[in-house]
């Protein structure tokens, strides 16, 4: 029987083929619950190319803007500059993740689910913390976070899934949060205030 992990892997790989997503001279595996999962080289490419990435499947606020259910309620605001670049990217991922047929399901679930950031301690963690300038920078933060997901994305968000034909979905504060962090790790140098 498989495990979870080998579950996500395998679903994830029948989904990477049909999308055009090449696995030239690699592996995907599992590492451990603290690593996730991870790409291996299995052997030598002439062209050093190991993994071939259809543009497709780019996550770009460019995407965003032009994506079929996003993109018309995007495009104003981000024109506007109500929204920068990593915003759009987090309101895609947050929308995909809600959505019940998405397209992006098996990558979705193949993330991390945690994080060894401050913004994601524990009350007790975070107190330990206290009387720092860490902690002072991570009470502003999750400040600023609250009010951009009270302000802009949590309504955003369930009209965009009430056009796609959801009802009653749960926006969550936590899952914004998940990808907060999600693109700050790929884009770390840019505010999110918007």
């Amino acid at each position: 029987m498989a495990t979870p992990e080998e579950a996500k892997l395998e679903t994830f790989l029948q989904w990477l083929q049909p999308n055009g997503v090449e696995l030239r001279g690699c592996k995907i595996k599992h590492c451990d619950s603290r690593k996730g999962f991870g790409i291996f080289s299995d052997k030598d490419v002439s062209d050093g190319v190991l993994l071939a990435v259809p543009l497709d499947l780019a996550i770009t606020p460019m995407r965003v803007l032009q994506d079929p259910l996003l993109g018309p309620a995007c495009r104003s605001m981000f024109e506007e500059g109500h929204v920068d670049d990593r915003l759009l990217m987090m309101l895609l991922l947050t929308v995909e993740r809600l959505r019940e047929n998405s397209l992006w399901k098996p990558y979705l679930d193949m993330l991390p689910t945690t994080f060894h950031n401050p913004l994601w301690f524990s009350d007790d963690e975070l107190q330990a913390l206290r009387g720092t300038t860490l902690y002072r920078a991570t009470e502003l933060q999750k400040k600023s976070l609250v009010s951009l997901y009270e302000t802009k994305v949590k309504d955003l968000v369930k009209k965009l899934l009430t056009l796609d034909g959801a009802s009653e979905i749960e926006v969550r504060y936590e899952d914004f949060l998940w990808y907060v962090l999600l693109v700050n790790c790929v884009t770390p140098n840019k505010s999110l205030e918007a």
